[in-house]
């Protein structure tokens, strides 16, 4: 028999879905009892104003998200009753799975970068193994990269640059009658047989060569240094800093930066999640790019968490006068 969690307890709100063919649907339900046996109650959801009515036996699936925790519950219709006026759907519970979110501490702090690197390409670096510093790849300078500022509502690509057409000469009279008239035929001799008129030539479009396409799934690119980069603010899950380079999303980051309270290094690999522009005036625009760790080691991630919480510590040590 699967078990319950003991944060699953009457007086929740979950979700129930169901699957009758090819067809789903998804109610918002509240558990109103749960008995030693493992089988919830749950008021019974309306569709369109009617009341949903079930099969014996049939399969249904329940989500209920409390704090930190997603609990997954496979579960089938054992029957309704009917209690105190309220309409209730009893659900045998078959199986649980539960999914532990981690909520990390932001800690704002300004920490100066030691390195920072971003990938200017397509595809995965990380795993395809292509480490910070190594060379480009073979395709690399076929790669197109927005850089567009993501608050200016406008496209500036880093490498489009802009062609003023500026207007042609205009032709002399010459040259005009000459390319107009075409040149003067020789005068008759009597006589003599004219030689017969070239045949015009056909014209032949030249078209320029199609540059090759670039499988977007391909790793293709190069690791470039990100200059000035500042720490603002990092977490065991992530972290954020200033950079003079708006990074799109999904942009594959490596920084390497000393944790706070001399606990050493450390170098952090993942991708932007958010990009907002700093200041709006001057030509010294900054960036804050969120990036979210998609690689880092559990004793690394150990590590991160247990500096924010001794920095905090002296924080608090100095402001009592300890």
């Amino acid at each position: 028999m699967a078990k319950l969690p003991q944060n699953v307890r009457p007086g929740g709100i979950a979700t129930l879905s169901t699957r009758r063919g090819s067809n789903s649907a998804t109610f918002r339900v509240r558990i109103e009892d749960i008995t030693v046996d493992e089988v919830i109650s749950v008021g019974q959801p309306t569709q369109g104003g009617k009341p949903v009515v079930f099969t014996r036996s049939e399969p249904v699936v329940m989500i209920v998200q409390t704090e930190g925790v997603k609990v997954t519950i496979q579960g089938e219709f054992v029957k309704t009753e009917t209690e105190d006026d309220l309409v209730m759907v009893l659900i045998k519970v078959l199986g649980v799975e539960t999914e532990q979110r981690r909520a990390f501490h932001r800690l704002p702090i300004r920490i100066d970068v030691t390195s920072a690197w971003y990938w200017k390409g397509t595809g995965n670096p990380v795993a395809a193994g292509i480490l910070v510093g190594s060379l480009p790849t073979a395709n690399a300078h076929e790669v197109d990269f927005d850089e567009s500022d993501p608050d200016d509502g406008q496209d500036k690509r880093a490498h489009t640059s802009a062609h003023v057409a500026t207007p042609a000469p205009a032709p002399s009279t010459t040259a005009s009658s000459f390319l107009t008239l075409g040149p003067r035929l020789p005068a008759p001799v009597a006589g003599a047989t004219p030689p017969p008129a070239a045949k015009p030539q056909p014209v032949v479009e030249v078209k320029e060569p199609e540059k090759p396409k670039i499988d977007e799934n391909a790793v293709e690119g190069v690791w470039v240094r990100l200059d000035e980069v500042e720490v603002c603010d990092y977490s065991g899950g992530g972290i954020a800093f200033v950079t003079h380079r708006p990074l799109p999303l999904s942009t594959w980051v490596s920084a390497t930066y000393p944790l706070p309270v001399d606990m050493g290094p450390i170098t952090v690999t993942g991708q932007v999640r958010s990009t907002r522009r700093r200041s709006v005036e001057g030509r010294n625009r900054t960036y804050i790019a969120g990036i979210q760790y998609t690689k880092l080691e559990r004793t690394d991630q150990d590590r991160v968490v247990r500096s924010i919480f001794k920095y905090e510590l002296e924080k608090a040590r100095k402001a009592s006068g300890l």
